[in-house]
């Protein structure tokens, strides 16, 4: 199996980045094994995407992202096994959604502004995952994933009814597979994709004018605070849903009513 180091290999494609952007960082990539190649366009989109990193810059992270996926993707056309071009194919997709992700709007420790063709560049990459994941038979929770992020940009971009059916297939999909101790309810204990997905639906019903919405955003929260507070071994990912939360109310629903 290739392996990379990251920090050597880093340093030469930031140097690379640096002198020519993201023309130069994919030559150097290019230089490389595909196996290897599957690992740098992952770790540099990483790497480019820390919050306090001197590369950081959203045209950077698309244009790289871009070029690994066309990567991915021309090799698992190229492969000479269903194996192989299900194993690119599933590359494309991870730096795909990843891309999306970092061009979300909804983290609360990152408050880079994003502009409209952001959203739209992370709308089309969640649709292609969504895409993806069905098509290499992903779990329900890796599909509900592609299903958030897509409702997230289209919250973004003012189509809030795509948003809250965005959302609302993300719940169903993972209540669907909620299994044991974490059960399907939106409760302390409850499973967090469920309570997490519930508190998007609910913003998007909420901005969309039905009460019924800001109800659910605030049963979503409570679930994660009484979470936080009764169950140590959860308490991080409490914590991390439940600032998620706060924080698109805080961008989306307090700045809109002024």
């Amino acid at each position: 199996m290739a392996t990379i180091d990251e920090e050597l290999d880093w340093g030469v494609l930031r140097d690379a980045a640096e002198r020519g952007g993201a023309r130069e960082l994919a030559r150097a990539v290019f230089l490389r094994d595909p196996a290897e190649r599957r690992d740098l366009w992952r770790m540099a989109l990483r790497r480019i995407d820390e919050h306090d990193g001197a590369l950081r810059n959203f045209e950077l992270l698309i244009d790289v992202a871009q070029a690994g996926i066309d990567d991915a993707i021309t090799l698992s056309n190229q492969a000479a096994d269903a194996a192989s071009a299900a194993e690119w194919a599933d590359a494309a997709n991870v730096l795909s959604y990843n891309l999306s992700a970092s061009l979300a709007d909804c983290w609360p420790d990152d408050p880079a502004p994003r502009e409209r063709h952001h959203f739209e560049i992370g709308l089309r990459a969640a649709e292609d995952c969504i895409r993806w994941r069905w098509e290499l038979g992903k779990t329900a929770d890796r599909r509900a994933m592609g299903y958030w992020a897509a409702g997230m940009h289209h919250l973004s971009l003012g189509n809030l009814a795509e948003a809250w059916g965005g959302f609302a297939t993300a719940e169903r999909l993972v209540r669907g597979n909620a299994k044991g101790g974490h059960g399907a309810g939106v409760t302390a204990g409850g499973d967090f994709g469920v309570i997490l997905y519930h508190g998007y639906a609910g913003i998007a019903r909420w901005m969309l004018g039905d009460d019924e919405g800001r109800r659910d955003f605030e049963r979503a929260c409570r679930a994660f605070e009484e979470t936080h507070s009764k169950d140590p071994e959860r308490q991080e990912d409490a914590r991390f849903g439940l600032e998620q939360l706060r924080c698109v109310e805080e961008r989306f629903l307090k700045t809109a009513k002024g």
